[in-house]
């Protein structure tokens, strides 16, 4: 088998990978550049056989739906089979249904995607896929192990162990063993070593400030859903727990394709508006779901600001970039602070993983920091490649 990593060696977002035999090419995820700068526009990934029809390509797998993963989706070709997790799909599809204006090249692809089952082997060509499901903070993401020639690749996609389904993770990595190559993501890298929350501790500090605050409003990317349901769960009753239709959609999505899975993903007491909220709330109080825009900026002017907090759920970044007018949002209650946790696994946990899968070689991606890798784990065979560089197995 070859490697090659198209783009996401030495940044996170933007990933493209490749893995071919002399039979069957293939390729897992293909996505945007990501950046602070609101006039950056992401660069387009030209291949042979993927954008052009200069080539083949059997197949595209698609780790989840963020867009740092699927970005560049639209650029591929009409005839090159795409496959994702089913309720990944479904998410995208209402994404890409609600956007204005909307985008019906991404539309047309999302339809004709294939769809997967965790732990049910794809053969394509010569090389046999197995995805599995992860935590992360985008529903329905997958790690793949990769089969072909008597060699085995496994490729983690976004992935943490402090979500509410994050414990199953390393049950998974024991299942499968001892792996040729492990291409894992290494997003913290760069940041602090410090413990992160999880999100369960999220969820107790949710009911805290419901307990301190009549109104509690949450800014949250709307399809970080498990957080969202986490904070619909610490409602309590005779108070509100209130979305708009949007928002109530994608809840009820996840929750009809996972609620027999678990308990947690039975569908929370949530009631949805389309233009305003009921009149009740301002009486009995509770948690809503906003967005920073002007229709949610003049529902929050309607409450008391002494008696309400704004809880910034989201990466900081968005709110410390040159330009960004969030803050001004923010400050629209009394008070606002911040209750989030990463979305990728910590340096720990990566290290975790790595011990548990015992790789002949060990691949960073998904980093700016990939030389960090050798320092986390000094006792392992850590190849950094460059963009477009091939490796060979």
């Amino acid at each position: 088998m070859k490697i090659t990593i198209h783009r996401g060696t030495h940044q996170i977002g933007g990933i493209a990978i490749e893995i071919c035999t002399d039979r069957t090419r293939i390729f897992i995820d293909m996505g945007d550049e990501l950046s602070l700068d609101s006039e950056f526009v992401p660069s387009l990934l030209n291949i042979p056989g993927v954008t052009d029809a200069n080539g083949c390509c059997d197949a595209v797998f698609f780790s989840h739906y963020h867009g740092d993963h699927t970005g560049q989706m639209s650029h591929i070709r009409k005839d090159v089979p795409l496959y994702i997790g089913e309720l990944a799909k479904k998410i995208m599809w209402l994404t890409a249904d609600h956007a204005i204006p909307r985008d019906n090249m991404l539309c047309e692809q999302i339809l004709r995607m294939k769809t997967f089952c965790a732990g049910i082997k794809i053969n394509i060509g010569d090389i046999c896929i197995t995805p599995y499901s992860i935590d992360h903070s985008a529903c329905d993401s997958y790690m793949f192990l990769l089969e072909a020639n008597g060699k085995s690749i496994l490729y983690t996609g976004d992935f943490r162990l402090h979500g509410f389904r994050g414990k199953a993770i390393l049950k998974i990595l024991r299942k499968i063993g001892k792996v040729d190559v492990l291409i894992t993501e290494g997003t913290t890298l760069s940041r602090s070593s410090r413990p992160v929350s999880t999100e369960y501790e999220l969820q107790q500090r949710v009911k805290g400030y419901i307990n301190n605050y009549k109104y509690v409003f949450v800014l949250c990317a709307t399809t970080n859903l498990d957080r969202i349901i986490a904070c619909a769960r610490s409602v309590p009753y005779r108070k509100y727990s209130l979305c708009d239709e949007y928002q109530y959609k994608l809840v009820k999505t996840v929750c009809e394709h996972w609620h027999d899975f678990s308990l947690f993903y039975k569908m929370p007491k949530l009631t949805w508006f389309k233009y305003s909220p009921p009149e009740r709330f301002a009486k009995l109080g509770g948690l809503m779901f906003v967005r920073a825009n002007s229709k949610f900026e003049t529902i929050i002017r309607q409450y008391d600001p002494a008696k309400s907090i704004l809880l910034y759920s989201m990466w900081d970044g968005y709110r410390t970039k040159p330009g960004s007018k969030l803050m001004n949002f923010l400050t629209l209650t009394g008070t606002w602070e911040i209750l989030h946790t990463s979305g990728h696994a910590s340096q720990d946990d990566i290290r975790r993983v790595i011990e548990t899968v015992d790789p002949k070689i060990l691949i960073p991606v998904h980093t700016d920091k990939s030389e960090q890798m050798k320092m986390l784990c000094s006792n392992r065979n850590v190849l950094i490649l460059q963009d477009g560089e091939e490796f060979s197995l």
